[in-house]
């Protein structure tokens, strides 16, 4: 169940913060018309997306990958590099209804791909994604007090904020760290978001997310696997991943560690 639960937060930093808090991420050029097109929404919320998100820690290690959402359906789909030790270990990740699925080229037998599950609900995204389109900073939590400045098409608002609470992954429930917040949030020329990127820093440990809006609104058909690839518990896998590399000293702000671990989790 805890190894479950720190996955769940790791999933919340990619959706909670941007889709349950009303911002999603991404890096993102628009110095060329067909990467303009990809993002842009026409004042629409988006059917889906997909992003390219990097992880890193203190332990100087880098967890990097891309998500395809479907808002939709409220499915997602995901290839990540996860340092495990001193190795990069891919892990293939779906979301459907209700079940939380992975694999790794390395739990592979003759017949393909061997996948293992685990319970767990997210919120609904369909009624969320409208948050993509043209946020307001104003009145989003993570961006209270931020300042904003022009480049060229994009608005960019910066926060700075000392004496945060910040929870570290695998602390006890409760256990809080002050530090430091400094949040980047980029809307394209229609409003749409284009970038976000945080990182949180306690004397002891750092965290930075970035995430890359990479396209809106292309296929993002997610399914689940077949039962007869041997869907097992997941729980040892998730522990395996939690208790090494760049994953082990995850830092979060305590507000959403704690919104995150009321999901729902069976």
């Amino acid at each position: 169940m805890q190894s479950l639960t720190r996955f769940r937060v790791l999933l919340a930093g990619v959706l909670a913060v941007g889709l349950v808090a009303g911002i999603s991420y991404g890096a993102v050029s628009t110095s060329t018309r067909s990467t303009a097109n990809l993002l842009a929404l026409h004042g629409r919320a988006p059917r889906s997306l997909e992003l390219a998100l990097s992880l890193r820690t203190g332990s100087a290690l880098q967890a990097t990958g891309t998500v395809s959402i479907n808002t939709q359906t409220s499915a997602l789909s995901a290839r990540l590099e996860i340092p495990i030790a001193t190795a990069a270990t891919t892990i293939d990740v779906r979301a459907v209804k209700d079940r939380l699925y992975l694999t790794s080229p390395n739990l592979t037998d003759a017949a393909g791909p061997v996948w293992y599950v685990e319970h767990l609900t997210i919120p609904a995204l369909a009624g969320l994604a409208h948050y993509l389109v043209r946020p307001n900073p104003a009145i989003l939590s993570l961006l209270a007090g931020a300042t904003s400045s022009h480049q060229g098409g994009s608005t960019i608002y910066e926060l700075h904020r000392a004496n945060v609470p910040l929870g570290r992954l695998g602390l006890a429930k409760g256990v809080t760290l002050p530090g430091v917040l400094d949040v980047r949030l980029s809307l394209g020329r229609q409003g749409e978001v284009t970038e976000l990127s945080f990182s949180v820093n306690s004397k002891s440990q750092r965290t930075s997310l970035d995430l890359r809006v990479l396209s809106y609104n292309q296929p993002a058909l997610v399914q689940a696997p077949s039962a007869s690839r041997g869907l097992r518990p997941a729980a040892p896998l998730l522990k395996e991943l939690f208790t090494s590399g760049a994953l082990g000293s995850v830092v979060v702000p305590a507000s959403l560690l704690h919104s995150s671990i009321s999901t729902k989790v069976s």
